[in-house]
């Protein structure tokens, strides 16, 4: 991975094509890979000395991890690695790939302190639900997608492509389904710049606010639903915060005027341009996938899991709220400390329990 090329990035504004490093097509990223990059048998040893003193310090318990601070995770040799991840998540593709941290070596503590350890030099996390889980579980715990009061992530169900609640979300694959669950990318400031072409009043549309439900998770005197545009220009920034599921729902709650006709074309045809320009990839047990949610829109295809619980599809999901790195959308700041309600307590959860727990 060379993530460190030069910036170019002009100033965005709203009814002009953005020119922005963050713009790339699936065939760009097919064609040149260097945003991928396999851990080989050095990075490992680093890793894995760099989560030693801190196995010791939270003597099995993986709530320990939340009050370490960026110093206790010190990545030796694999410094320069992390500070170009985050180069190109702030300044490049906004998309990076690690692959391969070896799961079938590892207790699952040792792997979720290297997973935190990474994220600690990427920025500071949020709570990923109102359990207050700060490593968010990914799989399916037989919801409904078309629940109102469900999350695509709890659901086998193909996804329509979007982005994460936070500035940087990270996935890291513990385990695999029996077939499907590929992840699609799509860079969202070339689905701007291609819709500005072929539609330039739908992409106007789309900087216009649309109310987003909130899926139930809120203290009871709150409103069920925000409201954001999809895109933002801020900071002389594109910023895109794209959820269709999220605001479909959000304009069919009681009180809220339905999407227009217009809207729903302008909404429908983003997403057609993010098909055609997206790039899919499996990701494999120990895989981690590094997302920008201002310059990127991700999705995942259905799949079919295992009749093992032990062997169920297990995504570990970081939120990261890293100001530095854009302007923060009104989506974003909606959740800037994750999703949370008067009675969520942070915390990390890895037993394999965790489905039957939040489904109770």
């Amino acid at each position: 991975m060379n993530a460190r090329t030069e910036v170019r990035r002009e100033p965005a504004g709203l009814g002009r094509p953005a020119v922005d490093p963050a713009e790339w097509t699936g065939a760009d990223l097919a064609r040149d890979t260097r945003w991928v990059y396999t851990l080989d048998a050095q990075d490992i040893a680093a890793l894995r000395a760099m989560v030693a003193p801190v196995m010791k310090k939270i003597a099995g318990d993986p709530n320990g991890l939340l009050a370490l601070p960026r110093e206790a995770f010190e990545p030796g040799s694999f410094a320069p690695r992390l500070a170009d991840i985050r180069h190109a998540l702030k300044d490049g593709l906004g998309v990076a790939l690690l692959r391969r941290l070896p799961m079938e070596e590892l207790d699952p503590l040792e792997a979720a302190a290297i997973y935190w350890g990474i994220r600690r030099h990427l920025g500071p996390a949020c709570s990923n639900n109102p359990e207050g889980d700060m490593l968010g579980h990914v799989t399916d715990l037989g919801k409904s997608i078309d629940d109102p009061m469900s999350r695509g992530y709890q659901t086998r169900a193909t996804m329509a492509y979007h982005c994460d609640q936070s500035t940087l979300v990270g996935l890291l694959c513990v385990r695999t389904p029996k077939s499907g669950g590929i992840s699609k990318i799509a860079s969202a400031v070339a689905v701007y710049n291609e819709m500005l072409r072929r539609d330039p009043a739908a992409a106007a549309l789309l900087s216009e606010s649309f109310c987003w439900t909130k899926h139930g998770e809120m203290d009871p005197q709150e409103l069920p639903y925000y409201e954001s545009p999809i895109f933002n220009f801020l900071d002389e920034k594109l910023c895109v915060a794209f959820g269709p599921t999220h605001i479909k729902k959000g304009h069919e709650l009681p009180g809220v005027a339905p999407l227009s006709a217009a809207q729903k074309a302008a909404i429908q045809l983003a997403r057609d341009i993010a098909e055609e320009l997206h790039y899919e990839m499996v990701l494999e047990r120990g895989d981690m996938q590094f997302l920008n949610n201002l310059v990127a829109m991700h999705t995942r295809t259905e799949y079919q899991d295992w009749p093992e619980p032990h062997r169920r599809r297990l995504l570990w999901r970081l939120w990261l709220v890293a100001t530095d790195i854009r302007p923060s959308t009104p989506y974003i700041k909606q959740w800037g400390v994750g999703i949370k309600t008067s009675a969520t307590k942070e915390r990390i959860v890895l037993d394999a329990d965790y489905a039957a727990e939040v489904s109770n």
